[in-house]
This record gives C-alpha cells, sequence and structure tokens, in this order.
C-alpha cells in the first residue's frame, strides 16, 4: 500500500453531525514527524478546509479548539487570529480537492483499515482532531501499528489509552493528569517545563539545539498516551501559535 492514500471514515462528525471524511496517507512525513509515517487528515467533506475556517464549519473537525480562530465575513482567506500550527493551504486543501476528484479508494471494514496502517508508525489527526471520528475507525487502524503518535484539543479526551490530551496552560494540563492522561502541553518558554510531571519535545527545535541531535516524532515515539510509561510532553510554541500561546498561559 506505500504512497497511497484511502478513505477510512465519511459519515457525520460525531462532534456536530456535519457531513466529514478522514483520510489516510500511506508514507508521508515532515521535517519533524520524520518520513513513513501514515497521516490522517480529517477534513468537511462538503466545504473546503479554508472556507471551513473562515466561516466557522471547521468546529465540526476541530470542535472548540482555541486556535480555529474567529469566523469572519471576509470572501477569502481563513479565520480572523488564526493560530493553529498547520497551513491549510499545503496538505488539507490538497486532500480535499483530490477527495472531491474521486482520487482515493475506500477502505470497507476492520480488515481493510488494519491493513493501512499495518507495521506502520501512524499519526492520528494531522489535521483534525480524533474526537470527530467514531473510536472504531482508530482501533482498526492502529491494531497492528508499530506505533501511533496522536492528540485531542477535546474536553473528553476519546482514547487516553492511545491519544495525548492537548493543553494550553498549566490548568489544562493539571485537570487531565488528575483523569489519569498524558498531556502534550504547548508553553512560552522553556522554564515552563513543570519538572517531574513534563519533559520538552525531543522533536522541538529547542531541544535540538540543545541535545545537538536532529530527534524526529518517528524516532521519539512518546505521544501515544497512555500506551507510552513515561511523562507528559511539553513544547514551546512555534509558528502562528506563538502569540496564541502566550496569551493562554497567562
Amino acid at each position: 500500500m506505500a504512497n497511497k492514500s484511502y478513505v477510512i471514515y465519511d459519515g457525520p462528525s460525531l462532534i456536530d453531525g456535519s457531513p466529514i471524511v478522514a483520510i489516510a496517507q500511506v508514507g508521508t512525513g515532515n521535517r519533524k514527524t520524520g518520513a513513513g509515517m501514515v497521516q490522517t487528515w480529517v477534513i468537511r467533506s462538503d466545504i473546503d478546509p479554508i472556507t471551513a475556517s473562515r466561516t466557522g464549519a471547521d468546529v465540526s473537525i476541530c470542535g472548540d479548539c482555541p486556535h480555529r480562530g474567529t469566523p469572519t465575513n471576509k470572501a477569502s482567506g481563513w479565520a480572523k487570529d488564526r493560530s493553529c500550527y498547520v497551513n491549510l493551504l499545503f496538505a488539507p486543501n490538497g486532500v480535499y480537492k483530490a477527495y472531491k476528484r474521486g482520487a482515493y479508494p475506500v477502505a470497507k471494514g476492520h480488515d481493510a483499515i488494519r491493513a493501512i496502517g499495518l507495521l506502520q508508525g501512524i499519526r492520528l489527526g494531522s489535521y483534525g482532531d480524533p474526537n470527530a471520528i467514531p473510536n472504531f475507525v482508530w482501533e482498526s487502524l492502529t491494531s497492528g501499528a508499530d506505533y501511533v503518535t496522536a492528540y485531542t484539543h477535546g474536553k473528553v479526551n476519546p482514547m487516553p489509552e492511545l491519544i495525548m490530551s492537548s493543553c494550553d496552560n498549566r490548568a489544562m494540563a493539571e485537570s487531565a493528569w488528575a483523569k489519569g492522561e498524558r498531556t502534550f502541553r504547548v508553553i512560552s518558554e522553556l522554564d515552563q517545563v513543570i519538572k517531574g510531571k513534563e519533559i520538552l519535545c525531543p522533536a522541538s527545535e529547542e531541544s535540538r539545539e540543545l541535545s545537538g541531535k536532529a530527534i524526529t516524532c518517528s524516532m521519539c515515539k512518546l505521544c501515544g498516551g497512555n500506551s507510552v510509561k513515561a511523562k507528559s510532553v511539553a513544547i514551546v510554541a512555534h509558528g502562528a501559535s506563538k502569540r496564541k500561546a502566550k496569551e493562554l498561559v497567562q
């Protein structure tokens, strides 16, 4: 299945019932994640990602994530003050266009979906929140995986055994820890890493500078929820999310 993409879910969002689709891309990656991971894209199936962001329709796949920005009445572009690190012009928009062209075959049933992730590294929600998709889809995709990285900004973590709870401040992290969840927390400064509870993301730019080592997610494998017996992870805000992070951690 190398270098192919598949529809693994096409149906209502568990967040608001709107039509969404999940696409699994085999053999992709970037500088941070490393090559070869299966990336999963959760998008509206009826509205392109940029329009969905601008109009607020991305709530179907992002929930109430604070990095979505504020809907606007502009004729183009995405939401005002959007601080999500995912650039909608690239992978999400390209995936949407390919989906609308009918470029992706549908993987039907547990065995077909499991085969996509078999012996692979898998990232749940490369864009979009895993909690928009039924758990059984992720269970099938990850059932034969080598490792999983996954994150949710939802108020409820649907699969803490696999998914990290994304947090924007210490209070959110402490609430998740009280429920037995591991967290991936955005911080604004290095000295905000909580000793004994968190480690700095080994794949972050700051970690690379400190260690002199170029670690990728595919090498690290820490962000697999409670399937990984390790401390929670913190990362210094980068890119478009940097300003928003400084607001949220106050």
